[in-house]
């Protein structure tokens, strides 16, 4: 008989600056959660509003090299997708 263990949440904030390894750190505490034994995912939400932001995120891309998982649009959260829901 198999057991469901019930899903944790680990959110890694630090507020709106760029450049401060919120990702890398994001990235590092999975692969240790990893090396545990547990299954081990990332979400990126943005709730940055310029345009131009999405092409230099490097976040996803760390998450999937530390991890060796491959993520899709669903673990990338935006404010758009957001708005879209709330319409």
């Amino acid at each position: 008989m198999s057991q469901r263990r019930e899903m944790k949440y680990v959110l890694v904030t630090g507020g709106v600056v760029s450049g401060l390894g919120k990702g890398v750190t994001a990235s590092s505490i999975g692969v240790v959660l990893k090396a545990c034994g547990l299954r081990v995912t990332s979400i990126k939400i943005g709730a940055c509003l310029a345009p131009l932001k999405v092409f230099v995120d490097l976040d996803l891309g760390n998450y999937e090299r530390f991890l060796d998982i491959k993520l899709t649009r669903d673990n990338n959260i935006t404010t758009g997708k957001i708005y879209q829901v709330l319409n």
